[in-house]
């Protein structure tokens, strides 16, 4: 057990190290890791709720239909620019 909390000392250590809030006053850093903190939850949350649909239609445009296409009639087909 003391090696997982030295090695959660030893994590957090640099992270402050790296991102330079060692040097402020202890209720700029709850500030600070606060921040930080909600940022990566929304990161997480918004990953978690809008990554499944979008990799879902990636995969769609990517795979090659076997006979049956969810892609609709229409079809985006890159066309060249005719210079004036």
């Amino acid at each position: 057990m003391w090696n997982l909390k030295h090695f959660a000392a030893n994590l957090y250590r640099q992270y402050e190290l790296v991102t330079c809030i060692n040097m402020f006053e202890p209720w700029e850093k709850k500030l600070i890791n606060g921040f930080v903190l909600l940022m990566f939850v929304l990161l997480i949350f918004s990953s978690c709720v809008y990554l499944p649909s979008y990799m879902d239609t990636l995969l769609d445009v990517i795979t090659p239909t076997s006979g049956t296409s969810k892609v609709p009639d229409m079809v985006y087909v890159p066309q060249r620019i005719s210079s004036i």
